[in-house]
Parts: C-alpha cells; structure tokens; sequence
C-alpha cells in the first residue's frame, strides 16, 4: 500500500472513529451516565470525537464498536420495553398516610438558569401543597435552591413564591434555604424540627428518589412517612412512551449510584 492510500486510511478510520464516539457520547447522555458526576448539563462531545479519532486510527478501533454496540442495545431495551418499571420498584418507597405527622417536607429537585423550579421539582410542590389541603399537616417545609450559572447566582424562590401565591395554601410555609443534596436537607430541616419539637415528617419527592431520600431523613432522626410525587412524563406507567422510559432510565441510574454512595458514607442504613 502506498503512503498516500496508507494517509487516506488513516484519515477515513479516524474520522469513522470521531463520529461513532460522538454518536455514542450522545446516547450515553440520553441514559443519563453525565448525571453520575452530579453535572447533568456536562456535554462530552467535543472530547468524545478527538478520543475516537485517536481510537479509530490505531489498533483499538473495535473497542468503539463494541461500546457502540451495547449502548445502542440498551437504547433500544430502554425505549422499547418497560423494563424500567420493574428496575425502578427497588427505589420507590410508600407508606400509609394515616399515621399523623408534624409536617410535609417537599424536597427540591433543581432549578432552571432563569430561576424557574424544574419539572420534578414544581411536581413535588404541587403534591406537598396536595396534601396540606387534604389537612395532613399544619406545616409546610419547602426546599429552595440557589446555583451559580455564569457570573451570578440564581434562585428559585421568586418562582415558588409565585406559586405559593397562587395556591394559597392556609398550612404555615417555611422555606429551608441553600439545600445542595438531599444529606443537606435532612440535616437542615432537623435543626428547624428541634426548635419545633417535632419528630415525624411526610417527606414528599419523585418516586425513584422515594426510598434514598426517606431512609436519608431517618438517619438523621426523623420518623418518616414517605409519599411519592405524581411526576409527569415519569415513564413508570403502562402506554409511556420512548422519550419517558429515557428519562425514568436516567433516574434509575443515578438513583441506584447515589444509594450505594450513600450507604458507603453511613448517610443511609
């Protein structure tokens, strides 16, 4: 083979290779793996391709169709089946709501770079407010976040006012501020209960988050009754569509990596 055909080979096998990595940084984002280093808003396409090129001009090629492979494989389980009903049981906690507590702690779930709640976390607020219509408690703890999105920091708690406004819930609102992990608002919201007296909460947040979430709660001294939010688009349910089951997928993995982080840390029994 002639130099130039030799230079030619190399440049087509590393350009497959950048554009099969890329495709494979794509779908690992839509299962969710960037969740995993806490940076859901991390994009690796741009390493993702100069790793593949390196790759699929040397011996290594096959290793990114391989990964390929299997990604694409789990896509496809993922989308098409509803196996990610049954992986999530392992996570979602709920207990009976007849047990009387002192409040309803409604746990957060991010926030949007305009300081808009995000989907999950209007969700759980909407079932906290729920409840506190239905009279299942006085009270109602409301975890508010703020995060640094370029040069300044935003807040959610304009929007969460807003809504509260609108509602206008006759429970006694009390905000608990700079929450980062769920650890930090269980360990907030005891320092608020202790000055209360009070010992049992209705710790409201998304399914899968159920179970991590109340078992961080009662390490730390609470009596907890645990109540699943009604999630839209949470794709646990019969008829979810693809995009769904991606983003329950997404939950589950993260979930099931942040119990087992937990666990190690004694945030959790």
């Amino acid at each position: 083979m002639s130099d130039e055909n030799r230079n030619k080979r190399i440049v087509y096998q590393a350009v497959t290779g950048a554009i099969l990595a890329t495709l494979c940084a794509v779908a690992a984002y839509m299962l969710g793996v960037q969740q995993l280093l806490r940076r859901p808003d991390l994009v690796l396409y741009v390493p993702a391709a100069v790793v593949g090129a390196i790759i699929g001009a040397s011996r290594l090629r096959p290793l990114l169709w391989i990964a390929g492979a299997i990604i694409a494989l789990i896509c496809i389980v993922v989308a098409y089946t509803p196996i990610v009903s049954t992986l999530a049981n392992q996570h979602i906690r709920r207990d009976s709501l007849r047990t009387p507590v002192n409040a309803i702690a409604v746990l957060s779930a991010g926030l949007t770079p305009d300081g808009l709640m995000r989907g999950e976390t209007l969700d759980r607020l909407l079932t906290g407010l729920a409840l506190a219509k239905q009279g299942v408690a006085r009270t109602l703890l409301i975890s508010r976040e703020s995060k640094p999105f370029g040069a300044k920091v935003v807040s959610d708690s304009a929007d969460q006012r807003n809504l509260l406004a609108l509602a206008q819930p006759s429970a006694q609102v009390i905000f608990v501020d700079s929450v980062f992990t769920t650890r930090t608002e269980a360990l907030r919201m005891k320092a608020i209960a202790l000055a209360h007296g009070w010992t049992r909460l209705a710790v409201v947040t998304s399914p899968m988050h159920t179970r991590r979430a109340c078992a961080t709660f009662e390490a730390v001294g609470f009596k907890v009754v645990c109540v699943p939010a009604a999630v839209r688009g949470s794709g646990l349910y019969e008829g979810s569509n693809a995009e769904d089951r991606l983003r329950a997928f997404r939950s589950w993995l993260y979930e099931t990596f942040a119990s087992s982080t937990y666990g190690r840390r004694g945030w959790i029994r």
